[in-house]
């Protein structure tokens, strides 16, 4: 499985993320290029701050079938479930989101394994520094999907 934390993913990522354009049409869902970038900053920013203290409620019934749908298959359903915190109907500037959603990147990478083993993902519960990169390779992989690239 691809991994943030994996270099060579990293740079197909950035490489990916840099032939985005304001005009990229979408493949579905309502967002245009640059609240997609937005979103995906919001997400990662999420995962960035303290931990949570506990889990969600609805956790507690399905995270064992999200986590696999999430965290162990690169390709998400499309028109999915968004959470409503991380809806963005106007995305701004595409390059400075970009911008911003690089350097969150590069902040999440940093922050390692130090950071990130056995943390406490507020749905998932529990991951190890290897799910937590995954599930961000992922979200970000199914969105550049999303816009053909």
């Amino acid at each position: 499985m691809k991994s943030l934390f994996d270099d060579v993913v990293y740079r197909e990522v950035i490489e990916r993320l840099g032939k985005l354009k304001a005009d990229t049409p979408s493949q579905w869902g309502k967002m245009d290029a640059s609240s997609m970038v937005k979103h995906c900053d919001l997400v990662l920013s999420s995962s960035l701050g303290p931990a949570p203290r506990k889990r969600a409620l609805m956790s507690y019934l399905f995270r064992k079938v999200a986590k696999k749908q999430y965290v162990y298959r690169s390709v998400y359903k499309k028109n999915g479930y968004t959470a409503p915190n991380f809806i963005v109907t106007k995305g701004g500037d595409l390059v400075a989101n970009r911008e911003a959603l690089t350097k969150k990147i590069d902040q999440f990478r940093k922050a390692g394994e130090k950071e990130y083993d056995n943390r406490l993902h507020a749905f998932f519960g529990r991951l190890t520094v290897e799910e937590w990169g995954m599930l961000q390779y992922n979200h970000i992989n199914h969105h550049l999907t999303q816009f053909g690239i």
